[in-house]
């Protein structure tokens, strides 16, 4: 039995990371991993998706990331909301948050892409963390990622992670922990506590110094983010006269101590909520705690032990992996083990998910047209062997017309001879009538011959045209006669030669105009039903119409069985058609 992988992209806000993980005698073990820092951009949300599709671009191109994958969103570009809803029933409680959220959030829930997950229960309430994003968001992520070769199948909010990646190993705890993140455009606070956790997001980050820099000194953010690297880790001990040192030493301060502020106002809350229970240690990852001006004003406001978060203890890494990747690996890779821990060691749990059910099928079926293609080139091809065959019958039969001709003109000169030659007239006519009947039948054949051309050429217009693009023909044969024995023999005979019997099935696709995901199941099915009637009523007038066909005798469309109108959203069709190939 396989064992189960996942690929996992994290977005962040100042790089991207990929990384494969498997299972390992039960055990998390990272095989690859990858990390590629995004240019620093002033600009807003459409710079930042430039620069995600350009990295992407770049990971796709290295070996085993062309896959399907699940993508990180930062916390910088989704709404987060926390709410308290009465219990009710799982059916009826996504209605319920529904009606909560729409209170709270900016934005008309309806434009909004949203999911949501419960954090604590006391069996009375719900604490429900919810997330949000703009559809538009998720749909130029989409294109730029499927673009790209890789097939996005999950987008998890970030901040709705950190939890997963230590919950198990602060099961065991009787005190409550805080993890940090501290992150380039935002901070992420979760309070562990053994009834579940909460969580705080804070739209403060490292970034933020690194504007205050480029805004204090007119310098773009590439220079500004040099000026707070140099300044906080390896210049510290510059000239204090100097204007510029102390201009950062200020702007620093100020940055320290409204983060402070910021972290402790989150702590107060929790305090409040949880009846005076604060946490006992706080957990600190992100590369923006390689500052250590930051940790020591967190250890001086805080006055609690403070921990770097270790994933060493939850994975096995690869050999693969050089020493730099893993040095980086307790600064970024919280939310990614944290999803990686959702979906391989607890399948069972649903990770959030903020992409559309219609758009996971619409990126399936997109992951299948190369092959639908050649499948329809393939059935292209199945009409030409007949058409060559029926080409080289008419050939043939235009031969054999021409020889009859030249020997019915033969036959006539002979006959004139005859008739002055041989009184025995009788045998002479016999003669003519038996060469006028082989000419008769050879001219009825050679009519059907282009009647049933034109009968396919009618058939392949119909469909192409009248119906939609979504039909097409799997099987076509011709039938016995139904001989009827009651009729006189000279009937059937004439019936015989004037009618054919053919057969024809297929399928089509049934595409109701309608949005089909966000609808009740019997609310759908009865939407292909109809869908699939009126296509059928359209095929069969179709059919009907065309100059050959004298009749339907039997028509079968199957929505099961050789159908699979409500799974694939196809019906079989088969005509028995009664043609006159003489008309």
């Amino acid at each position: 039995m396989a064992q189960p992988s996942e690929t996992i992209f994290n977005l962040g806000s100042s790089h991207i990371s990929a990384s494969k993980f498997s299972l390992q005698s039960g055990k998390l073990s990272l095989e690859s991993f990858e990390l590629i820092d995004l240019p620093i951009v002033s600009g807003g949300e459409q710079d930042w998706l430039d620069a995600v599709e350009g990295a992407i671009n770049e990971l796709a191109s290295l070996p085993g990331f062309k896959c399907d994958a699940s993508f990180i969103l930062p916390s910088s570009i989704v709404l987060s909301k926390t709410l308290r809803v009465p219990k009710v029933e799982s059916e009826k409680q996504r209605k319920v948050v529904a009606f909560e959220l729409s209170q709270k959030m900016p934005f008309p829930l309806e434009t909004l892409l949203w999911d949501f997950l419960v954090i604590e229960d006391d069996g009375i309430e719900q604490e429900i963390l919810s997330f949000a994003i703009k559809p538009d968001v998720i749909e130029k992520l989409t294109q730029s990622i499927f673009s790209s070769g890789i097939v996005p199948v999950r987008f998890t909010p970030g901040p709705a992670l950190d939890y997963c990646s230590l919950k198990e190993s602060l099961k065991t705890q009787d005190s409550d922990s805080l993890l940090i993140n501290f992150g380039a455009k935002s901070t992420n606070l979760t309070f562990f506590s053994s009834s579940g956790y909460l969580l705080r997001s804070l739209n403060f980050g490292g970034g933020h110094l690194t504007e205050s820099i480029a805004s204090s000194f007119g310098v773009n953010q590439e220079k500004a983010e040099d000026l707070k690297k140099n300044f906080t880790n390896e210049k510290r001990d510059a000239d204090p006269t100097d204007n510029a040192v102390s201009m950062l030493h200020a702007i620093q301060e100020n940055f320290l101590n409204k983060y402070m502020q910021e972290i402790s106002r989150s702590i107060v809350t929790y305090k409040r909520l949880k009846k005076g229970k604060t946490p006992s240690q706080l957990i600190v990852t992100g590369r923006t705690i390689k500052s250590a001006n930051l940790l020591q004003s967190l250890a001086q406001s805080q006055m609690k032990p403070i921990k770097y978060f270790d994933p060493f203890t939850q994975i096995i890494v690869s050999d693969t992996i050089n020493e730099s990747d893993r040095s980086i690996l307790p600064f970024i890779f919280s939310e990614s083990l944290g999803l990686a821990n959702l979906l391989i060691l607890e399948p069972k749990v649903t990770a959030l998910n903020l992409i559309p059910t219609a758009k996971l099928k619409q990126l399936e079926n997109k992951k299948k047209l190369p092959w639908l293609l050649a499948s329809a080139f393939l059935m292209s091809l199945i009409p030409l062997p007949w058409y060559l065959t029926l080409s080289g019958t008419e050939r043939k039969l235009n031969e054999e017309a021409v020889n009859l001709k030249r020997q019915t003109v033969e036959e006539t000169e002979k006959l004139n001879l005859s008739k002055k030659e041989n009184a025995n007239l009788e045998l002479i006519k016999s003669i003519n009538k038996t060469a006028g009947s082989h000419i008769n039948q050879l001219e009825i054949l050679s009519k059907k011959v282009f009647s049933i051309q034109d009968f396919l050429n009618s058939l392949q217009l119909k469909l192409d045209e009248e119906i939609n693009q979504n039909t097409w023909i799997d099987r076509f044969e011709f039938l016995p006669p139904r001989r009827q024995i009651t009729a006189p023999l000279a009937k059937r005979e004439e019936q015989n030669a004037l009618s054919v019997l053919a057969r024809v099935s297929g399928r089509y696709l049934v595409k109701p105009e309608i949005q089909l995901y966000d609808l009740p199941e019997d609310d759908r099915k009865l939407a292909l039903i109809e869908e699939s009637g009126r296509i059928q009523e359209s095929l069969t007038k179709a059919v009907s119409d065309i100059g050959q066909v004298v009749n339907v005798s039997k028509k079968t469309f199957s929505i099961e069985g050789k159908g699979d109108l409500y799974n694939r959203q196809f019906t079989h069709f088969e005509f028995d058609l009664e043609l006159d190939l003489l008309r």
